[in-house]
């Protein structure tokens, strides 16, 4: 396609390094929001690689849908596939489509009541076992302590109880994973595996101990009889629809792999985030201990009870909304094409910018004030399908997006019936950091308070 249209604007850029030295100071997204406030919609930034950033609902629409075909996940993801594989989001084309069609019998509605109960369970003994531990009141570094709860889940919803012991994988080992892969995005610059710097060296102590553990669950899993509910059980005994084989080793590895990294940090970080929009709020604390109070009264919450709690169904949707995990996507394109009115050259790199959607005044009353009320059936109504994306969109939208929906309003659930939670004035000066995720700058430090009405 040629088009006459102007290339995108940028802000002011050095020689040579581009944006580069602002990202180093200030951090992607700050850079990010800048230059959609200054310049609008579409715009460009430079560090390493030409970035055209679209920050318009139906410019993301263009990218991820309607010419979706010239936009791929190309060299933008080398840096997660050294990590992660070629697992189902990192795949493209015909073997993306085949492996997605082997995947989705695990994530429906049958699976999810099986896998909520994993959740349930292992969210009842980790917050009782705090209540045990701590006895009174007690503060914990949320994100630290959320991360290790998501783990447990996923690994339980993974792997069954039963094989917990050879998954021996610590939190630790898969978040290095996900900070190497961002400072080879962030740097521009990629060294091959085999020199051995530190980060190197690094990079490959991590992997030996997560691969290690993943591949001792594999051979214990094809022991094990097939319909247990887990869902390395569905993985091991589909069978890929094209070439009537089920999945290899090395791609059980890469889809497990995916799973960990979506499965328990995009979790976790929303539950994390919540917690800072929750300062001066009592109001949607108190409507959150009404709702479950009623709900669930001194019992834990099933799959059955998810369309029930839709307030706090909604709190995770407002807090995705301002503080989704997932700050943005990235494409590469193809061909010259055109997005609201601006030249996208082949060889660019193409980023729908998610948190832009989220707050863009022509779609968002008030966009920047946390308010769990716009979700309501009501005030969702006539709202733009495109302005909101907290698992992307199109074919490629997040396959465990309802998973990680029911896990989060289980947990938070579980945890308002146990406790009143006062959050650290000291979360009004965290901010996000966006690396593979988003993550909190410094401790998010959240105070849990035994509810006296817990039994």
């Amino acid at each position: 396609m040629s088009t006459s249209a102007p290339l995108p604007p940028h802000l002011p850029r050095w020689p040579l390094l581009g944006h580069l030295p602002r990202v180093r100071s200030d951090g992607m997204l700050r850079l990010m929001d800048e230059s959609w406030r200054a310049l609008g919609d579409v715009f460009s930034i430079d560090v390493g690689v030409h970035m055209v950033v679209v920050a318009h609902p139906e410019g993301i629409k263009r990218v991820l849908a309607g010419h979706a075909k010239n936009y791929v996940k190309g060299s933008t993801y080398d840096g997660v596939r050294r990590v992660i594989g070629n697992g189902v989001l990192a795949l493209e084309g015909d073997a993306w489509k085949s492996r997605r069609t082997l995947m989705n019998p695990a994530f429906h509605r049958a699976a999810l009541g099986k896998l909520t109960e994993a959740m349930a369970q292992t969210g009842q003994q980790a917050f009782d076992a705090l209540l045990k531990r701590h006895g009174g009141p007690f503060t914990i570094d949320a994100h630290r302590e959320m991360v290790k709860l998501t783990l447990d889940v996923v690994t339980v919803a993974l792997f069954g109880r039963e094989l917990l012991g050879s998954a021996d994988i610590s939190y630790e080992a898969l978040g290095d994973a996900l900070e190497l892969v961002s400072e080879e995005g962030n740097n521009g610059l990629v060294l091959p595996r085999w020199v051995p710097t530190p980060g190197n060296r690094k990079f490959h102590r991590t992997m030996a101990e997560v691969e290690s553990a993943i591949y001792r669950v594999i051979e214990a899993g094809r022991r094990r009889p097939p319909g247990d509910g887990t869902l390395l059980s569905m993985l091991i005994h589909s069978v890929d629809a094209e070439t009537n084989r089920p999945l290899t080793d090395t791609e059980l590895r890469d889809e497990i792999f995916t799973l960990f990294v979506a499965g328990h940090e995009t979790t976790a970080l929303t539950l994390t985030w919540l917690f800072t929009l929750l300062d001066g709020r009592p109001d949607v604390l108190a409507a959150m201990k009404e709702e479950v109070d009623r709900v669930l009264g001194t019992r834990e919450p099933t799959f059955e009870d998810y369309p029930k709690l839709p307030y706090l169904r909604q709190v995770v949707d407002e807090t995705l909304r301002l503080r989704g995990p997932v700050a943005m996507t990235a494409r590469n394109v193809l061909a010259d094409d055109e997005v609201l009115g601006h030249r996208v050259r082949a060889g660019a790199v193409v980023m729908p910018y998610f948190y832009g959607a989220h707050r863009h005044r022509d779609f968002w009353r008030e966009p920047d004030r946390f308010d769990p009320t716009r979700f309501s059936p009501e005030a969702s109504q006539g709202r733009h399908p495109w302005s909101y994306l907290p698992f992307s969109a199109g074919q490629r939208v997040c396959i465990g997006n309802t998973f990680s929906l029911v896990e989060t309003v289980v947990l938070l659930a579980q945890l308002v019936r146990r406790f009143d939670l006062e959050v650290d004035a000291s979360v009004r000066e965290v901010q996000p950091v966006a690396q593979v995720t988003v993550r909190p700058d410094r401790p998010v430090r959240v105070r849990l308070v035994p509810r006296a009405t817990l039994a």
